[in-house]
């Protein structure tokens, strides 16, 4: 169909509407529970005299834990994903990768309107199992999230969305909204611009009768038109009306450039009147607003269209308008959109089942603790009401207390096993998206085979869950690095990435989305803090094993799960330096280089790293042999000689590049400059050879005497440094054998001192106990 009636989307969009009340109704009583409402409505209340009506906010509890770990598992880590790709020349794609990933997750990171997207569709994952959002535009990158009620998808369509036809996004917009939308200098035409002012003029009107104080302030059309333009002056706030639109997608499969059309018209029926009721209260009544009707179409004007595309494609695919994030546990396939069960709703029967027990039991324990009476008649009611409880106070004879054996008592065990019932069911049914606080009845200490084992039990849960969630995400991403890679884009953080891709020397020709893969990055445990932890222990403890690289890795991935902060564990454990294939090559292609063999180019190397790297490595030949003699070898000046061809050839395949001007004529002057070098050694060479030998014209050789003379002083020399060699090592063994000998003679001389003390302090010792001794025989002193 090509949908060119808009009375016919209108009364479409209205059917889908119609038959979503029933799911938002119980999406809404999902979200009362969940939010803290109190399990008895007032009816039930006032009916049954309940005197105690709480939410004990076990839902909203386990809510909150499962979109903590949906947080930490898509938020936490340092990036969102990474980007790898197959284009451009081998040894360069993974700085490509690398560059494009870093700055496209710094962006992302630093947007608060993407990080709240995210959380929006991890709540609506938890309490509905479907998060779907929304690109406001298709230059702008960030999406939006949209309420489920807000998104109309025909019944029986599947979660792969393969048999979607068409499906709407109901947009309430404002003056300003609707202004920036229509007005500017690249405005879509196919925007019904008679009707947009219609629109506009509306939303002014309505505007100044909700804000009737500054009516005067708009008596001249230029302060509207500055005002709508500047923030939205007063057409933004509380009392701000909306012109409510259905914004219509279809798929075209009829026309020969297939893809997805573009209808917006606007809703007519959503704008309730008032009308006084019979009884006198005031009513709402769901009828056409004629009035409104004819302020936006005008009486002739009938239904039109307030956008179309017409037969122009605006989305080649359904993920270029709308995603999906999905966290369904239906347990019935194929599994389709209508029929997501949420963990919201597994939980919801026994979360209000599981509030009103605990309410029945905390009334039963506020009656325990009242005071009752047995009577005889009803003047005996009129003397308990007047009876005042206080110390030492007296209780008439006609009132009589009920003892407590007397009084009913509900089975305690019962309500315990009530209790502990609905607990274990909650806990069953939320461990695949909560953490579960004690693996144990008895909390009794655990092997750490026990731990391993629940934690190994723990991943299948949560990863089966948070898998599904990835999956979806991925498709999200892709779709991301799909408006960053486009050109000339409105959206000024997309231009703003361009630039810094190509000063960090990524070529434009990759930046095009057919040219990146796109994986999500994911966390360790799933995002669950307990369970990272004992994997990082885990890997801690197998740390020796790895190799230098994944060592390191190892560490930062324990640092992130002890710190939660990957800025900091990127600081504590920065990346190494990476060395490129094509610097690893010529590094080992120079050495043949020099030893005088032929080295062929190889295609796919980096041009510009090979001729940079070969003249380096020249140069730093040139410097050694400047410090041995400043002439060198032959052999030498042969290899410099094959290593400036084999850098003038990679500087040939960049010269055709206009772009690379510049650098070819740095490398050219490079080069230049160790030639000079060499040839200054080939001269010195030539000169030494000739004053060495005479040529053929009368002129002969070096003296026989001579040669043999130097011959034997260079032997002499070579003796010479020989015998200093021996004599040095001579000595210095000699110096080291007598400087044990005198330290084993010192500590002879200190042994002996040592026998020498201990023998004269026996002595002394025994010469006093002697005396002693004499002394205590003979006291008198006589002999």
């Amino acid at each position: 169909m090509k949908f060119e009636d808009a009375r016919t989307i209108d009364s479409i969009c209205w059917q889908m509407r119609q038959a979503d009340f029933v799911r938002s109704a119980n999406r809404a009583r999902i979200d009362e529970l969940f939010n803290g409402w109190p399990p008895f409505s007032t009816e039930e209340v006032q009916k049954n005299q309940t005197a105690v009506n709480v939410n004990f906010l076990e839902g909203t509890r386990l809510a909150h834990d499962a979109r903590s770990q949906f947080n930490n598992a898509f938020l936490k880590a340092g990036a969102f994903f990474a980007a790898r790709t197959d284009y451009g020349a081998p040894h360069r794609r993974r700085h490509y990768g690398v560059e494009v990933s870093r700055l496209i997750n710094r962006i992302m990171k630093n947007s608060i309107r993407y990080m709240e997207c995210s959380r929006s569709q991890f709540a609506l994952d938890v309490l509905h199992g479907i998060g779907p959002s929304a690109w406001e535009n298709p230059d702008i990158w960030c999406c939006d999230a949209q309420g489920i009620t807000d998104v109309g998808i025909p019944a029986r369509t599947l979660l792969t969305m393969q048999n979607l036809p068409f499906f709407y996004i109901y947009r309430p917009l404002t003056h300003p909204e609707l202004w920036r939308m229509t007005q500017g200098p690249r405005v879509d035409p196919g925007w019904n611009m008679p009707l947009v002012k219609k629109c506009l003029n509306w939303l002014q009107q309505e505007t100044l009768e909700l804000i009737g104080q500054n009516w005067q302030d708009y008596w001249s059309p230029e302060k509207v038109s500055e005002a709508a333009k500047a923030d939205g002056g007063f057409f933004v706030g509380d009392q701000v009306a909306t012109v409510n639109v259905f914004d219509f997608y279809f798929l075209d499969h009829d026309s020969k450039d297939q893809g997805w059309r573009r209808r917006m018209l606007l809703d007519a029926w959503s704008t309730p009147t008032a009308s006084m009721g019979s009884q006198g209260q005031q009513v709402v009544s769901l009828v056409k607003d004629t009035k409104k009707e004819e302020a936006f179409y005008g009486k002739e004007d009938g239904y039109q269209f307030l956008y179309t595309s017409k037969d122009r494609k605006v989305a080649a695919r359904r993920e270029n308008i709308i995603a999906f994030q999905f966290a369904d546990l239906s347990a019935v396939a194929p599994f389709q959109y209508h029929s997501v069960r949420s963990l919201g709703f597994l939980l919801y029967s026994i979360l209000h089942l599981q509030n009103r027990l605990r309410c029945a039991v905390t009334e039963a324990v506020f009656e325990n603790l009242l005071q009752q009476f047995r009577i005889k008649s009803m003047d005996d009611v009129q003397r308990a009401l007047r009876l005042k409880m206080h110390n030492f106070s007296f209780i008439d004879d006609n009132l009589t207390p009920i003892p407590a054996n007397e009084r009913w008592h509900p089975d305690q065990g019962l309500v315990q096993l009530g209790l502990a019932e609905n607990s274990g069911l909650i806990q069953e049914h939320s461990s695949s998206y909560t953490q579960n606080q004690n693996y144990s009845s008895d909390r009794t200490e655990k092997t750490k085979f026990q731990v391993m084992a629940e934690m190994n039990a723990m991943t299948q849960l949560t990863g089966a869950a948070l898998n599904q969630a990835y999956s979806y995400k991925k498709f999200e991403y892709i779709e991301i690095v799909r408006r960053f890679m486009k050109k000339n884009s409105s959206d000024p953080e997309v231009r703003e990435f361009r630039a810094q891709a190509l000063t960090a020397k990524v070529p434009e020709k990759v930046l095009v989305a057919e040219a990146w893969d796109v994986e999500p990055e994911r966390v360790m445990g799933g995002g669950n803090k307990s369970l990272e932890m004992a994997i990082a222990q885990q890997l801690m403890e197998w740390y020796d094993r790895f190799a230098p690289p994944q060592q390191r890795e190892v560490f930062r991935d324990a640092i992130l799960a002890i710190t939660d902060d990957p800025a900091q564990a990127d600081r504590l454990v920065p990346d190494e330096p990476h060395i490129s294939d094509s610097v690893h090559d010529t590094e080992l292609a120079f050495g043949a280089l020099m030893s005088g063999t032929q080295v062929t180019p190889k295609p796919g190397l980096n041009p510009a790293e090979v001729a940079g790297k070969t003249i380096q490595l020249m140069g730093q030949k040139v410097s050694l042999i400047q410090h041995q003699g400043n002439v060198g070898t032959p052999q030498e000046v042969m290899g410099l000689m094959l290593a400036a061809k084999y850098a003038q050839a990679f500087i040939q395949m960049l010269a055709p590049d206009p772009k690379s001007k510049q650098l070819v004529r740095r490398l050219n002057d490079g080069l230049a400059g160790v030639m000079r070098e060499v040839n200054g050694f080939m001269q010195r060479q030539q000169q030494a050879a000739k004053a060495a030998q005479r040529n053929g014209n009368g002129r002969v050789g070096p003296d026989p005497k001579d040669i043999v003379k130097a011959q034997l002083q260079q032997q002499i020399g070579q003796q010479k440094i020989r015998n200093l060699r021996v004599s040095h090592a001579l000595r210095t063994a000699q110096h080291k054998l007598q400087f044990e000998q005198k330290y084993a003679q010192d500590e002879q001389t200190h042994a002996a001192d040592m026998a020498r003390k201990r023998a004269e302090a026996a002595l002394d010792i025994q010469a006093e106990q002697e005396k002693t001794r004499l002394k205590f025989l003979n006291p008198s002193g006589e002999e």
